[in-house]
């Protein structure tokens, strides 16, 4: 279930939008750091919270089984964050990191490559999917970030299938 990748020119960036496809995942353990960020904040913040979370993780023997990711909602004067690995064991909480879980069930996936001031095109590619496709996002989205953030991105959605409306019934009386 996927459309076809899609190539755009944003504000003289060139990127793509890759094959959106809808998956079933389970639940993820995380490590992550958690913040409130101002847009501009954005970067600094992922490179600290993704060299504390390594840290923490090399400390207590435990590998990342995931690349590192991103999850943020805007909340008008910026942005809470997420910022973390996936893991398959148990983390001990030190010091700003905390052990989490990303949600499970089903899921609108696309790649995006190219810087992150244009990735907002991937989000609305998959926002235009789900609304084609009678879904709805269910949580938080979130980005992966296979290379180490440095061009391609995997954005992640949590959805559910729309609700199916029974037409009006009609009594006669």
């Amino acid at each position: 279930m996927g459309t076809a990748a899609r190539r755009a020119v944003s504000r003289g960036a060139a990127m793509t939008t890759g094959l959106i496809e809808l998956i079933e995942r389970e639940p993820q353990r995380v490590a992550v750091v958690h913040g409130h960020v101002e847009n501009s904040e954005y970067d600094g913040f992922l490179a600290t919270a993704f060299d504390e979370v390594r840290k923490l993780l090399t400390d207590q023997h435990v590998s990342p089984s995931g690349p590192p990711f991103a999850r943020y909602r805007p909340t008008g004067v910026g942005l809470e964050i997420d910022a973390g690995f996936p893991v398959d064991g148990d983390v001990r909480p030190a010091g700003r990191v905390t052990a989490a879980t990303l949600p499970g069930g089903p899921m609108v996936v696309a790649p995006h490559v190219g810087g992150h001031d244009t990735v907002g095109f991937t989000y609305e590619m998959l926002q235009e999917w789900l609304a084609g496709n009678d879904y709805l996002p269910t949580d938080d989205p979130w980005e992966s970030y296979p290379d180490g953030g440095s061009r391609a991105t995997v954005v992640t959605l949590p959805c559910r299938r729309r609700p199916t409306v029974p037409p009006p019934q009609r009594f006669h009386v």
